[in-house]
């Protein structure tokens, strides 16, 4: 159970989630302060929380999302939050349970599509990030995936969870913040298969 027991912030900690949080927002990104896993429970700010993992602290937050740097450093002045980031308006995101994501995740690289790709280990998954739009297929079926659109988030690198934090497989930065299109995507799925 969570709750709104929040502590104040491990200096450390909160300055490596602000970062994180501000160069998301900064390359477009739009952010939302996720609950935070203290070492026992996710903690958010509603006091009648009951979710028993990762979540936006607020129950209506997709109109706060923000890429807005002064905002999104406020969230975290007082108190560590992890990172949630909306899917669905600058990217949508696949999940692939592992060991399947790991075939696909090389069969990117091997085509030289890479994308931002985060491992999940709490869930199990890799977290690819894949333009806006993409619908369900055979494909996708077959390595058991999950579509995150419009509407749902993804926790980002480094929240942390039960299982140690997300982190990412391989990071915007080595994928020059490109997101992979559908057909790559496809193409890569084709591959393992």
């Amino acid at each position: 159970m969570s709750g709104s027991r929040l502590r104040p912030a491990d200096p450390g900690q909160q300055r490596t989630l602000r970062s994180a949080a501000l160069c998301y927002a900064a390359h477009g990104w739009p952010v939302v302060p996720a609950a935070f896993f203290d070492g026992t429970r996710y903690a958010c700010v509603q006091a009648d929380c009951v979710e028993d993992g990762p979540h936006p602290v607020w129950r209506l937050w997709q109109g706060r999302a923000s890429t807005d740097p002064d905002v999104v450093a406020s969230w975290y002045r007082l108190f560590s939050f992890a990172v949630a980031l909306p899917t669905g308006v600058v990217f949508d995101v696949v999940e692939i349970p592992e060991p399947a994501a790991v075939r696909v995740q090389d069969a990117l690289v091997r085509h030289r599509t890479p994308t931002p790709i985060a491992v999940w280990r709490e869930r199990g998954v890799r977290l690819f990030w894949v333009s806006r739009g993409l619908s369900a297929d055979h494909r996708l079926r077959a390595v058991s995936a999950r579509i995150r659109g419009e509407g749902g988030w993804v926790p980002a690198p480094p929240t942390p969870t039960r299982r140690g934090p997300v982190h990412w497989s391989l990071a915007p930065e080595q994928a020059d913040w490109g997101i992979v299109a559908h057909a790559d995507l496809a193409a890569a799925l084709d591959a393992v298969n």
